[in-house]
């Protein structure tokens, strides 16, 4: 209770300007920690859109995709139609557009899943995962460098008050200074595994940017479906 009051009254002159705040991250690092929260937006907006693209069901297996998708149910009204209407020249046209929407709902479906398991779930995890990991590592690290300023300005006003005897510092200012240093050990630490978690997170910068070209060639190295003049097409 007493340590947690201190970090406060720290926190607190900090605040005001009344004590410094040690930054301990060099001028790379904190350059990175902004971009963090530039790249999680991304993903994040990025994953929504992804997933108002989807005409079938989120989180669903290929073949409950491919049954609940408009296109399927177009094609299967069209393909029954097409049998009342026997071998007349609008039955045989409906058989033939009902086997096209087939075509393109199996087409859809199987891009929705690679989509979906290549490009929207990596996103998933940039943003809700692998970024917040490193910000809770980061707020970790702001707790402990507080913790060393508290113990540090303690220090300093122990060592102020019992004067320039060295000789024979008493027992608190020795506590004080051992409180020191293992603060100052804990931030180091800290410190230098955040850094590598965040220079191994701009490493992967590369890896990030080949989802969103995995987007386009998916959609090229399959059919391409829209719709124009009320009409759906596919174009190979």
């Amino acid at each position: 209770m007493k340590k947690q009051f201190n970090c406060m009254k720290q926190l607190a002159n900090q605040t005001v300007g009344r004590a410094e705040k040690t930054e301990v991250l060099s001028e790379d690092l904190l350059q990175i920690e902004r971009r963090l929260d530039t790249v999680r937006s991304m993903c994040h907006h990025s994953h929504k859109c992804l997933m108002a693209c989807f005409q079938g069901q989120h989180g669903t297996d290929a073949e409950r995709r491919y049954k609940k998708l408009p296109l399927t149910t177009l094609a299967q009204n069209m393909q029954e139609a097409s049998t009342q209407l026997e071998e007349s020249l609008l039955g045989k046209m409906l058989e033939t557009c009902g086997d096209a929407e087939n075509q393109l709902a199996l087409e859809l479906t199987q891009h929705e899943v690679f989509v979906e398991r290549e490009i929207v779930e990596p996103l998933c995890s940039i943003a809700e995962v692998e970024i917040p990991n490193i910000q809770k590592q980061r707020k970790q690290l702001a707790k402990l460098v507080l913790d060393w300023d508290s113990v540090r300005a303690r220090w300093n006003q122990a060592h102020k008050s019992s004067g320039t005897n060295f000789q024979g510092l008493p027992s608190k200012i020795n506590t004080l200074k051992e409180e020191m240093d293992e603060a100052g050990n804990k931030v180091e630490l800290c410190k230098d595994q955040l850094a590598a978690d965040m220079y191994n997170f701009m490493a992967k910068e590369g890896e990030y940017g080949k989802f969103f070209v995995t987007v386009n060639s998916s959609r090229n190295n399959s059919s391409y479906y829209m719709w124009q003049n009320g009409t759906l097409f596919c174009n190979p």
